[in-house]
């Protein structure tokens, strides 16, 4: 027994249109005979124009109009043949379309704020990540700070120690007369340079350690992955001031020139050749249009 996945309702035949497709081909066939004559034409034309037109006499320049005006309607035949039959596959056109978009737009209803709602996930969750990638290395730079300042006070403490040490065994042996006064002086002052030497060396190899921080900690964000649903940026543009671009475009002009700049800027500006053909039939000046806009051949036709 058919499943309700498996049973398909016929389409109303009065929402998709249907052309006749035995009158199609009989019109295609009627209009390649139309089209053939156009071969016949051509030659006509060809022997025309074979004749300069400054030199031409009105009798052939008459010629030349009724030649005009017989291609012109030939060329009609195709609308008069077809333009039936391509309404009704415009309107089966338009229909599919309706149809498609109103398809797609059941999906983009649910899918839109899907979308909206996982990009506010993965952006907070990617701050999540970032926040607790600072946290934990911020952590290991004061670990590393406290240890070589712990170090530094530790080799100091040695170095001290060591010079009481010393003293006392400096003062021992003048005692037992094993030195004199000159020579435990001498002896004196080296236990201070060496225990100053010491202590220095301490607080420079702290000061490099503290400057020598732990490789950095990555903390990737716990976003899920899906096939078919990747998790990307849109980067898109919204246009807010064009006479910015252009203005920019203009300076790349001036010196120093900086014709890179003016190369990248030029991709972001169109003419409008659609405004300059209706400014032209307007004007109807080419002469007059040449002055005002440069670059552009106006010319009549």
């Amino acid at each position: 027994m058919a499943t309700s996945e498996q049973i398909i309702k016929p389409i109303d035949p009065e929402i998709i249109p249907r052309p006749n497709l035995v009158g199609v081909e009989i019109a295609i066939r009627k209009l390649a005979n139309e089209t053939a004559k156009f071969d016949g034409l051509k030659l006509r034309a060809e022997a025309i124009l074979k004749v300069a037109a400054i030199s031409a006499t009105p009798e052939q320049c008459a010629e030349a109009k009724a030649l005009q005006l017989e291609v012109k309607t030939l060329g009609k035949a195709a609308g008069l043949a077809l333009d039936s039959y391509w309404q009704v596959v415009k309107a089966a056109l338009d229909a599919l379309s309706q149809i498609y978009t109103n398809h797609e737009g059941k999906a983009e209803a649910i899918d839109g704020p899907l979308k909206t709602w996982v990009q506010s996930f993965e952006a907070e969750e990617t701050k999540r990540a970032q926040q607790e990638q600072d946290r934990i290395n911020a952590e290991n730079a004061r670990i590393v700070a406290e240890k070589a300042e712990a170090e530094r006070k530790q080799r100091e403490q040695e170095a001290e120690e060591k010079k009481k040490e010393r003293v006392a065994e400096i003062k021992a042996a003048q005692k037992r007369g094993e030195i004199g006064k000159r020579e435990a002086a001498k002896l004196m002052r080296e236990v201070g340079a060496d225990a100053e030497a010491a202590i220095e060396q301490a607080a420079a190899d702290a000061e490099i350690a503290k400057n020598t921080p732990p490789p950095q900690v990555t903390v990737k964000p716990n976003i899920p992955k899906q096939a078919g649903v990747p998790s990307r940026k849109n980067y898109k543009a919204e246009l807010k001031d064009p006479e910015a671009i252009i203005a920019a475009y203009v300076r790349t002009f001036a010196k120093p020139v900086d014709l890179e700049r003016r190369i990248f800027l030029r991709k972001f500006i169109m003419i409008n050749e659609q405004k300059l053909g209706e400014e032209a039939r307007d004007t109807k000046d080419s002469k007059k249009m040449a002055a005002l806009i440069p670059g552009v051949r106006f010319y009549e036709d």
